[in-house]
């Protein structure tokens, strides 16, 4: 599974051969079970990497590997110069990774401390009744909620549970503080996840303010690149590829037809059913973002 998410054989050869290696495939079939993005698994891997260069090098067992040893490595990536650690990814996401990874561990034995809990697994009240909310009325899927709801409780650990002595400024603190730890993309999915969660605790009558006016926005250029996508050749290319008669390959053609074709989504793609296809008079009935 390794090789799904790093092309370049030196980057595969340094994963395989680090500290981590003996870890690192089975960490990457558990990222794509749980679903996560190929971008964001991508930086969990590295991360993954860099970890075990870090415990290396402080001479440490993985077996002693904690949550104190996970706080120390937040604070040693920034300015890390770890041998063949490529640096590993910055930010939240070094964290974050370096958490999932350790976590991997402790299920296979290989770390004797418990499991660091996060946002999913110590989950406040006030964010489950959000998760439940974007389940039901919006019809969010897995991935989405996953990454609404993390931005949730981490506000609610830097501010605190008690939502009346939350303020514009506190709110805009948080968000600046991260800001300077991640990239615009990052930064902007904080930016709704937020505001959609403040939101939600202004009308349930938790907060006198609506603080999600206090969200400030940050500067993302529209248009400023040319998009990424397929020259007319290599689509061709890729519908050709699906040519055949088996199923599979049927099921592959349609589907790259769907998006090609008619603009769909992969999220439209993934939840149709035979039923939604209307042959007769050749029309679908796509289920979107909000249903």
């Amino acid at each position: 599974m390794l090789d799904s998410y790093f092309c370049a054989p030196k980057t595969l050869r340094r994963l395989r051969a680090g500290p981590s290696a003996p870890y690192i495939d089975g960490f990457a079939d558990s990222l794509a079970r749980d679903g996560y993005a190929h971008a964001s698994a991508v930086r969990y891997l590295r991360s993954a990497a860099h970890l075990g260069w870090f415990v290396y090098l402080e001479g440490d067992a993985w077996a002693d590997v904690d949550a104190g040893a996970l706080e120390a490595f937040g604070r040693h990536f920034s300015r890390c110069r770890c041998p063949r650690s490529n640096g590993g990814a910055s930010g939240y996401h070094a964290r974050f990774g370096a958490k999932l990874f350790h976590r991997q561990l402790v299920r296979l034995g290989v770390c004797n401390g418990p499991v660091v809990a996060d946002a999913e697994h110590a989950e406040p009240a006030m964010v489950s009744a959000f998760r439940d909310w974007l389940r039901v009325h919006r019809g969010a899927s897995e991935p989405t909620l996953r990454q609404y709801c993390r931005g949730a409780a981490e506000l609610i650990d830097e501010l605190g549970a008690d939502v009346v002595r939350w303020n514009a400024q506190s709110v805009r603190d948080f968000l600046l503080g991260r800001a300077a730890e991640c990239g615009p993309p990052t930064t902007q999915k904080l930016i709704t996840s937020l505001r959609a969660f403040l939101r939600d605790v202004s009308f349930a009558g938790e907060s006198r303010d609506d603080l999600a006016l206090a969200v400030p926005a940050v500067t993302s250029w529209r248009l400023a690149r040319l998009p990424r996508c397929l020259s007319e050749d290599e689509l061709a290319r890729v519908i050709a590829a699906c040519d055949g008669t088996t199923r599979g390959r049927l099921r592959d053609r349609a589907i790259v037809l769907l998006l090609s074709r008619l603009g769909l989504r992969a999220g439209d793609v993934a939840q149709l059913r035979l039923g939604d296809i209307d042959w007769r008079n050749g029309i679908l009935r796509v289920t979107g973002k909000g249903r």
